[in-house]
């Protein structure tokens, strides 16, 4: 094996949450179905009947009808009568993680007489899939298996009578997220499912909308959710059902009515429910996605989110004033802006906001807030029973105009990849389905084999490929491992040993998928505008990274900038438009130059002290503040911008505002910006102890700066691993003693050149650097990540 170079992360930014104990008795590993145990009141169905299917045959094409017949009993599904049937299921070991495949999990075991199994054979996704994983919500526990929209056939009935029967099919809404086995991610779904819930009881019981009169009539859901005892109503939807929203109250025919956030499901769904009961309804979305689509479903006018202000102004407008109700699908920050087109005069009844997702801090005077009391669907059965009805009658009568479908590939394994494109926002008006099932992984504890590349370019993974990936990187306390890209010339280390390592595109596409398949989760591209250290070829970082990225599924590459060549505008340019293709997989690494010779001969200035240091922080500055600001001011001594409107923004969510940012050096000065403004402060190669005080310096000055623990750590190792301790070090001898001299030298001069240019008392990054450690020009040897895999695993565990 060649020698190889790597350096970690170390992550101390998230807790892990425990649990009691175990979802299921075991949750250890494949099988035959997936199953999930629901209750017979929280689905609708088809016996068969083609005009039950209507709206929903693209769906269930897959289906195999003969298996049952207007409802009479089919044959028990032959895994039921194993000993012990097991399944697959998509565990969350924590918050903000990526969901990871288990086998040979426990059926979910029938505990009530009304509860019925159902085999799932697709899961549709939603926003709260990945809001409530990034936001923390809806897991009470890790591990936890999650899903709201299941569809499937039924296998095993209910105790009690009911007109749901073995060899059904059904569809419906998760709700009870409490109970983790009425789960959808055990292993193709319904297109409505908890969209369509939560619009109908949003409409139906935030608002008092009156859905008796409509055709098809649908129930009295006010008058029934009035008539629940409010004991047998969970605490935390009491007040909405018990005090909410009055009959008289409530939208007439002909109000207005207001959807921010009408492309998404849920708000398409709001619309025609809210035109079926005779409202006027103004939509703010996407128009250039989804504005076609919101006019054919009715909607009286329409404003682009784009300028939400102006968005304001204009339903004011046009609605007179007289907008008394609304309904938020996006968040907190759209339902302000909501709220303020509901603001009503001193003299008009009050307004009622209804959020989805949240609502504003403030509740100015004059408006009610609402929430959706979802849990209606499982907490109230004669509810959920009607619901269910309702929406069976609007689908056989073609009322509902059902969303466009994309179907996602690689079942349970490619919701993570399918969840990643809701998260950033590159899905508008459609539902996403994942049919389940249908093929099968190898066991995730074995790395599975390396994949053979189709083509001379080679070829990205499947799903497949990335099971170990997945299993190893869940744990929200995990270091986090990376990989110096070789896209320059020479290798990883000035020798003149044979190496095996290429620089060229075609073998870093196979350097990438590989270190992705076992479990790397980072790549650094090296950033090189001339011959040095032997490097006489160099590729360029940003241009590497996009193709690294466009090759990969999982892996995060770290794009080397270094700010005079780069001005900030290109460089945010280039990395937002690469993070929108990839998915927020890309990052950047500021350096801040030791090269005189790479600036000269390009025609930039040579700053000496701590200038570069000044020039960076101005950069990143512009960095953050042109991803994040609509329209970026500022005013610096390298740097000026004025109103600038970068459009597209890089993605961004919870933990991850813009592209994570990288930044080097080991002096006073890089240590203080790494402390004042970057996510990630990277360390060439060092002696534990000389970590500890590096560390130990970043997070005093980080909180002297106000960012106690906002500042993460990474840090440069060269590793040699060989079967015996004695091995691994005869190949660090021979580096070392097949160095080229003449190279080292003249790496050592400019390095020494930067340090004394530098003005800090160390005297640069490698002051302490014998000509040994500058054979690894990141001082990879001093880690010491060398001797056999055991030794290695202490070492980094130390």
């Amino acid at each position: 094996m060649a020698p190889s170079a790597s350096f970690r992360f170390i992550d101390t930014s998230h807790q892990s949450a425990g649990h009691d104990e175990p979802l299921y008795k075991s949750l250890n590993t494949h099988t035959p179905p997936n199953t999930e145990g629901v209750h017979g009141n929280g689905g609708a169905r088809t016996n068969g009947n083609s005009n039950s299917m209507r709206g929903l045959s693209d769906s269930f094409h897959e289906v195999s009808l003969d298996r049952h017949t207007n409802g009479t009993p089919a044959k028990e599904d032959e895994f039921l009568k194993l000993s012990s049937p097991q399944q697959d299921i998509l565990m969350l070991h924590g918050p903000r993680q990526k969901y990871s495949l288990e086998q040979f999990a426990e059926i979910p075991e029938l505990r009530d007489d009304d509860e019925i199994l159902v085999q799932v054979l697709c899961i549709g996704l939603n926003p709260v899939d990945w809001k409530g994983n990034d936001y923390g919500f809806g897991q009470p526990s890790y591990p936890w298996v999650c899903g709201r929209d299941f569809a499937g056939i039924v296998v095993k009935s209910s105790k009690s009578p009911g007109r749901v029967q073995q060899g059904d099919v059904v569809f419906g809404p998760s709700t009870d997220y409490r109970d983790v086995r009425k789960a959808a991610y055990q292993e193709k779904v319904q297109v409505l499912g908890v969209a369509f819930t939560a619009a109908a009881i949003a409409l139906g019981v935030s608002l008092g909308v009156d859905f008796t009169t409509t055709q098809p009539a649908g129930p009295d859901f006010l008058g029934q959710v009035r008539r629940l005892d409010p004991r047998d109503v969970p605490e935390d939807i009491r007040v909405e059902i018990s005090n909410g929203i009055s009959r008289s109250d409530g939208p007439r025919a002909g109000d207005w009515f207001a959807i921010w956030g009408a492309n998404t499901t849920t708000g398409r769904l709001a619309l025609q429910l809210a035109k079926l009961a005779g409202l006027k309804v103004a939509c703010v979305a996407d128009l250039a996605k989804g504005g076609s689509q919101l006019s054919q479903l009715g909607t009286d006018f329409m404003v682009d989110k784009h300028d939400p202000k102006r968005a304001v102004e204009i339903i004011r407008a046009v609605t007179g004033s007289q907008l008394r109700f609304g309904l938020d699908c996006t968040g907190k920050e759209t339902a302000e802006y909501l709220q303020q087109a509901l603001l009503p005069t001193a003299t008009a009844p009050k307004a009622h906001l209804v959020g989805l997702t949240g609502l504003p801090k403030y509740t100015p005077s004059g408006v009610v807030h609402h929430k959706v009391p979802i849990k209606l669907l499982h907490e109230a059965p004669v509810f959920g029973e009607s619901l269910m009805r309702w929406l069976e009658e609007l689908l056989v009568a073609d009322t509902l105009r059902l969303p466009e479908v994309e179907t996602a590939d690689g079942g349970l394994a490619g919701i993570n990849d399918a969840l990643d494109r809701l998260r950033s926002g590159t899905v508008s008006g459609k539902r996403i389905v994942v049919p389940v099932g249908t093929e099968r992984r190898s066991s995730p504890s074995t790395i599975p084999p390396t994949p053979q590349l189709n083509g001379s370019n080679g070829s990205q993974h499947s799903g497949d490929d990335l099971a170990y990936h997945d299993s190893i990187n869940n744990d929200p306390d995990r270091l986090k491992f990376a990989y110096w890209v070789p896209n320059v010339s020479g290798g990883l280390v000035i020798s003149k040993i044979p190496q095996r390592t290429n620089w060229d595109i075609k073998s870093n596409i196979r350097y990438a998928q590989t270190a992705e398949r076992v479990g790397f989760e980072y790549a650094l591209s090296q950033i090189r505008f001339m011959a040095g250290y032997g490097a006489d070829n160099q590729h360029e970082s940003v241009t590497t990274s996009h193709a690294l990225l466009s090759r990969t599924a999982r892996l995060n590459v770290l794009a080397a900038l270094l700010p005079g060549p780069w001005n900030p505008a290109l460089a945010a340019k280039q990395i937002a438009s690469i993070d929108n293709f990839c998915d927020g997989r890309v990052a950047v690494m500021v350096v801040s130059g030791w090269f005189k010779l790479e600036f000269t001969s390009i025609g930039h200035w040579w700053l000496d002290h701590a200038e570069p240091y000044r020039r960076s922080r101005e950069f990143i500055d512009c960095l953050k503040g042109i991803w994040t600001e609509e329209k970026f001011t500022y005013q610096g001594d390298f740097y000026q911008f004025h109103d600038y409107p970068l459009k597209p923004k890089p993605l961004s969510w919870p933990g991850r505002p813009h592209p994570e940012i990288f930044q080097g050096g080991n002096s006073n000065d890089a240590q203080e910006i790494a402390a004042q403004v970057s996510d990630y402060y990277f360390m060439n190669g060092n002696t534990l102890e000389g970590f500890q005080t590096q560390i130990a310096s970043v997070r005093e000055k980080a909180r002297a700066a106000g960012r106690e623990g906002q500042v993460k750590f990474a840090l440069n190792a060269f590793v040699i691993c060989r079967s015996t301790e004695a091995e691994a070090h005869g190949v660090l001898a021979e580096i070392q003693g097949k160095a080229d001299k003449e190279a080292v030298e003249g790496f050592r001069q400019q390095v020494q050149n930067a340090g004394a240019s530098s003005g800090d008392k160390k005297g640069g990054m490698w002051a302490d650097s014998k000509f040994e450690d500058l054979v690894q020009y990141n001082d990879g040897f001093k880690t010491k990540l060398i001797g056999t895999k055991e030794q290695i695993a202490e070492r980094i565990c130390f």
